[in-house]
């Protein structure tokens, strides 16, 4: 029952993973439309596409890239996401560039353990000689 629980979740946060369209009123009075979607642009081509009579063609407006998890852009995160607001209609043929805006995602580091450095010195050899009454030593 547990692994049928798994799935389902798995199955709606995957969903909610992929890509999201919000429509709204512009100051003109034009629906203008948003579509949001994660790690690949081409989904929000697509989204944006279908939504504009089934495929129809559209305008974009503009467009962003920021960093946010897997299922959601909330905080920043490992994932890419994509952002593009447009209006259904011909098409002025502009692309969008997907300039990055927001903050950059710095995945955690481990603390920096201090480095030891050790010395090895060379023996030193010492070799004495006894001539007369006066000792000579020299060190290698």
């Amino acid at each position: 029952m547990s692994s049928r629980y798994l799935i389902v979740v798995l199955v709606v946060l995957s969903g909610c993973a992929t890509t999201s369209v919000s429509q709204f009123q512009a100051p003109d009075g034009t629906t203008v439309q948003t579509v949001k979607c994660n790690s690949d642009p081409s989904k929000c081509f697509a989204l944006a596409s279908q939504s504009c009579a089934g495929g129809g063609t559209y305008r974009v407006i503009s467009s962003e890239s920021h960093a946010g998890g897997l299922l959601a852009d909330v905080l920043p995160g490992p994932v890419t996401w994509y952002s593009m607001t447009f209006a259904c209609g011909p098409s002025d043929g502009r692309m969008p560039e997907f300039k990055f805006a927001g903050q950059q995602y710095i995945p955690p580091q481990a603390p920096a353990q201090p480095t030891q450095v050790i010395i090895k010195q060379r023996p030193v050899t010492t070799n004495c000689s006894q001539i007369g009454g006066s000792v000579t030593c020299n060190s290698y």
